[in-house]
């Protein structure tokens, strides 16, 4: 089983007057110090409200896009809206269809294939715009640091709209609005927003309405493109659930009616796992334009059937996939050069599931994983990165060694020249052996708080409920308790195992999903672990979600 260091945060020394201040316990109030919340963000925090989100009209050139969309409808131009394959890409233009759709004939919607035509605002765009004779770009979740494209397009009489929300590498893009809150004179207050919350804005803008009959996409993207959950993405993805339970749009009651779930009882694992991949899957394995026509459409027969094609879509990714991890995972073995970084290549690999396949790598092996497909000569690839390795720095102490490379600390995208991989690979592990100590190349498991028995409580549960949603900077609460022993064997229930627990002073009851664990605690005497707290539905008492179990004394 693989060891993890335990981190355990304890408690500050303003907790006490901050449980006071705000009527909450010491444990909420400490777990939101933990999640770097500011004192004065607690009540929005804890007491969402559609009040807290910021005006459209404070993001960045977002006046001057809308007249300039306004001018191009009164003179009849043609308009070219551009998105990405992903979920993010999808739901904006999905989102903008709203105001799209009064004046359609005007618009047209185009999503890049991923494996022809690769990412975002490419060269080819541009081309096809003047040669259609568009004269006004709109590019939705990409556009940000295509500044040749842009150049381009300027060069060709047409303007260009970039809406969109990945870190620009310099603030030199010439488009005839830019509106992104990452730029580094925005003074819009939110930094993290999705591209598909930016859509949101912008329809705003459009049509001066609150326009929440969209916040169902919004949520989509927001828990699809991992972005931080807290400010405005936290009120924007409460409110979309809501929305998510009671929509009647074509498109989600036909994902759900697919996948099997109660559109009622949605949530974020929901999103992340089931609704999410299988949007993301055209765009992996064919085209993502299956996926932005089923929100398009309004006929229920025809979305029902693209449902279901996305459905196959999404097993063949899981087939590819697979095969390209056990391949990959064949070389690995085999290779015993990757001891601080996972490199390995392999020919033809379908380019829409490196990235899944490098997160794999991550999982099993705790190492910074860079999954290259080669055509011939030249290579693409994908890598994921660790806790401890910062991708872009790494990246760019290798950068004589690849054509090209682009992305963020966890994330990359690379291409690469097949007689450099061996020069790559051994400068990779060189800078990750040199940059990081021995505990940085063990999994971390962040712990909230260290419990007694005696504080876990229904009412700590519930309280501690008000933190959801949970996802990305807002984790599910982790606690830790010390010299437990199991006072009853464990015992099988659908797809884990029940086990009573005491610490010497309360026995509760505890669920068990990884077999590694159950193991121990079958043989262990004492032991100390890592949980996360959920409420027993049939008895209303404290269940206990054993995430990770030490002897006790072991830990590192």
């Amino acid at each position: 089983m693989k060891r993890r260091i335990w981190k355990i945060k304890e408690f500050t020394p303003q907790v006490k007057d901050l449980s006071q201040k705000y009527n909450i316990s010491v444990y909420l109030a400490q777990i939101l110090l933990n999640r770097a919340i500011d004192e004065k963000q607690f009540p929005a925090f804890l007491n969402h409200s559609i009040e807290f989100l910021h005006s459209f009209s404070l993001l960045p050139d977002i006046k001057k896009a809308s007249q300039r969309v306004k001018k191009a409808i009164e003179k009849k131009e043609k308009i070219l809206i551009v998105g990405d394959y992903d979920v993010d890409g999808v739901t904006s233009l999905a989102i903008f269809n709203e105001f799209v759709k009064e004046h359609r004939e005007l618009f047209s919607f185009y999503i890049p294939h991923r494996v022809n035509d690769g990412y975002g605002l490419n060269t080819d765009v541009i081309e096809r715009a003047k040669k259609e004779n568009q004269t006004l770009i709109i590019a939705f979740d990409c556009g940000t640091n295509s500044l040749k494209e842009i150049e381009l397009a300027c060069s060709y009489g047409i303007d260009t709209i970039v809406i969109d929300h990945h870190h620009p590498s310099k603030d030199l893009n010439k488009a005839y609005a830019f509106i992104n809150p990452k730029r580094t004179d925005s003074d819009y207050p939110f930094k993290d927003l999705s591209a598909a919350a930016l859509a949101f804005k912008f329809l705003q803008a459009l049509t001066k309405k609150d326009c929440k009959e969209t916040l169902d996409l919004v949520a989509l993207s927001l828990v699809c493109d991992v972005v931080p959950l807290k400010g405005e993405n936290r009120v924007l993805l409460k409110e979309g659930l809501k929305m998510l339970r009671v929509s009647r749009r074509p498109a989600i009651e036909a994902l759900c009616k697919v996948a099997k779930i109660k559109q009622e009882n949605i949530n974020t694992f929901h999103i992340g796992y089931i609704l999410g991949p299988r949007i993301n899957a055209s765009g992996r394995v064919a085209s993502a334009n299956d996926s932005l026509e089923m929100f398009l459409s309004k006929d229920l027969e025809e979305v029902l059937n693209i449902a279901s094609r996305l459905q196959e879509y999404n097993l063949k990714r899981k087939a590819i996939e697979m095969n390209i991890l056990k391949e990959a995972e064949q070389k690995i073995e085999q290779d015993s050069s990757n001891d601080y970084a996972i490199v390995v290549s392999g020919e033809n690999w379908h380019s829409g599931v490196l990235g899944i396949v490098a997160s794999r790598l991550v999982d099993k092996y705790y190492r910074p994983s860079f999954v290259i497909s080669f055509d011939d000569i030249l290579g693409r690839g994908s890598a994921r990165s660790i806790h401890s390795v910062h991708l872009m720095e790494a990246l760019e102490n290798c950068g004589s060694t690849l054509c090209a490379y682009g992305g963020h600390k966890k994330a990359a995208g690379l291409e690469i020249f097949r007689e450099g991989l061996e020069e790559f690979r051994q400068r990779i592990n060189l800078y990750i052996k040199n940059n990081t100590k021995p505990t940085d190349l063990i999994p971390i498991l962040d712990i909230d708080l260290k419990l007694n028995f005696n504080d876990v409580t229904i009412e700590l549960i519930e309280e501690l409920n008000r933190l959801e949603p949970f996802g990305e900077e807002n984790p599910k609460p982790m606690f830790a308790s010390y010299s437990v022993y199991k006072k009853s064997k464990p015992k099988k229930i659908n797809s884990g195992y029940t086990v009573w627990l005491s610490d010497g002073e309360k026995t509760l009851e505890g669920i068990i999903y990884d077999r590694g664990l159950l193991e121990i605690i079958e043989y262990a005497e004492e032991f100390d672990m890592a949980y996360s707290l959920e409420k027993n539905g049939f008895h209303n008492e404290p269940l206990l979600v054993i995430r990770d179990i030490a002897l006790s004394g072991s830990k590192i």
